[in-house]
């Protein structure tokens, strides 16, 4: 399984709402009438089952009475003293009940295989009521679930739901699961397929009730949908699960769907726009609600407003996550913060986070991108100095470009000595060549000029 299905399905915690217990009421002889009620099919045969005597009816009593306490082995005493002992003088129907106590009792001590091996001693009682026989059976079906033999779990429901004219809810479920957890185990995916009908049968029999699906079946519903790479299904009961119960992974989930759905092969540019506008949308919501307080989710927040071009809102969110604290003082997200102040044309507040990054790198280029900025704000000395500092640090992708900005830094600044040197170390490198004899070539002919001006300036005097 994907470690992305992990997150969105655990299956143990899901098994454990949806197990119930054994079914007890049938043990204190209680319900003997309701025992003897046909199938509500016409095909199961008719069964004559013996009565339970009173004494064995009373024995059972005294058993239940302890095992309501939770007191398991009192309970055992009395059903192995009045009943166990006596098991050739019992009849079918009577043996049946002894052994479907002890099956309860069994799985009460988390002995599943005694469990399993005492109601398979149901089973074989002749005569056995049909109701009996299908309680007993729906519980081995839970037994083997929580003893993860997925197989026979199903082989034990479907045996079970032959007789059901309407089986329940939950029943479906654990058939759905048990299709899930079979194929995840198995790594066949085909399993999958098989469990999904049950599951939705489930969810619409509540529907039609006017009753709320439990949550946990949409969420089996999305893994198994998930692992079959349907992700627009997915994205549909992501959306009903935000509507429902609007919890932090629910909508990171959908956002994250939508970027899927939108990188899908064969989607159009018009459709990949809206869905990745609704996964930014989605995004934010999610952030507006104060879900997102990881380094991660914020730093990601903040991308996909850039990747919007939306950068006031990138640096805002980045911005409030650095000063909080909630995201790191790191040369990377230093980095990002004033490209997002650069792209929103903010030069002067990119200038901090600029310059922190570049302390932080290992080369010169951060320093060298300080001084463009320091250019854009027509501060040529700061742009000479830290695109200096570039220099020095050294591993530029583009040396060249340093000393032509350089250059030109220094010949607004007036120094053209300065600014010669740097077009000199430019013409150098042959990408950068022709720009910097271009820029020697008119500093000479200023340099001519400034003279001739000196000079006439001079003669007037």
């Amino acid at each position: 399984m994907s470690n992305f299905a992990k997150t969105l399905f655990s299956a143990s915690a899901l098994s454990a709402a949806l197990l119930v217990a054994p079914v007890t009421a049938s043990l204190t002889g209680q319900a003997v009438a309701a025992e003897k009620e046909e199938s509500k099919y016409a095909t199961r045969k008719t069964r004559k089952t013996p009565a339970m005597r009173l004494k064995v009816g009373n024995a059972l009593g005294e058993a239940q009475a302890f095992a309501e306490q939770e007191n398991w082995a009192e309970a055992e005493k009395v059903l192995e003293k009045e009943l166990g002992s006596k098991l050739d003088s019992l009849n079918s129907y009577e043996r049946a009940q002894y052994y479907n106590f002890k099956g309860f009792l069994a799985y009460s001590k988390e002995d599943y295989n005694g469990a399993i091996t005492a109601y398979n001693n149901v089973l074989r009682q002749e005569n056995l009521p049909p109701a009996l026989e299908d309680n007993v059976i729906y519980t081995m079906a839970q037994l083997y679930f929580v003893m993860e033999d997925y197989q026979k779990s199903i082989d034990y429901m479907n045996r079970w739901m032959e007789y059901q004219e309407a089986p329940s809810e939950n029943a479906l479920v654990i058939l759905g699961q048990a299709y899930y957890s079979l194929g995840d185990k198995k790594n066949d995916k085909s399993y999958y397929k098989k469990g999904i009908p049950y599951i939705e049968q489930a969810i619409k029999m509540y529907q039609d009730k006017g009753k709320e699906p439990k949550e946990n079946w949409y969420l089996l519903l999305r893994v198994m949908y998930f692992e079959l790479k349907d992700y627009r299904t997915v994205t549909d009961i992501l959306e009903l699960l935000v509507s429902k119960w609007p919890k932090k992974e629910y909508w990171i989930q959908l956002a994250g769907m939508y970027g899927e759905l939108a990188n899908q092969p064969g989607v159009g540019k018009k459709e990949r726009d809206e869905l990745e506008k609704e996964q930014l949308t989605v995004y934010e919501t999610a952030y507006r609600q104060g879900f997102l307080k990881k380094e991660s989710e914020l730093v990601n927040m903040s991308q996909l407003f850039m990747y919007h071009e939306i950068p006031y809102k990138s640096s805002k969110v980045l911005d409030k996550g650095i000063k909080e604290g909630t995201v790191e003082k790191t040369k990377k997200n230093w980095e990002y913060l004033s490209q997002a102040f650069i792209n929103g044309q903010d030069y002067q507040k990119a200038l901090m986070p600029l310059r922190r990054a570049a302390e932080l790198s290992g080369d010169g280029d951060l320093y060298m991108r300080l001084g463009q900025v320091y250019m854009q704000l027509d501060d040529y000395e700061n742009a000479a100095k830290f695109i200096g500092l570039a220099i020095d640090k050294g591993k530029l992708k583009r040396e060249d470009t340093a000393h032509v900005v350089r250059g030109m830094a220094y010949f607004n600044l007036g120094q053209l000595d300065k600014a010669r040197k740097e077009f000199e170390e430019a013409r150098k490198f042959e990408r950068s060549r022709k720009m910097a004899n271009k820029w020697i070539s008119y500093l000479s002919k200023e340099a001519k000029r400034l003279a001739d001006i000196k000079e006439f300036l001079g003669g007037k005097s």
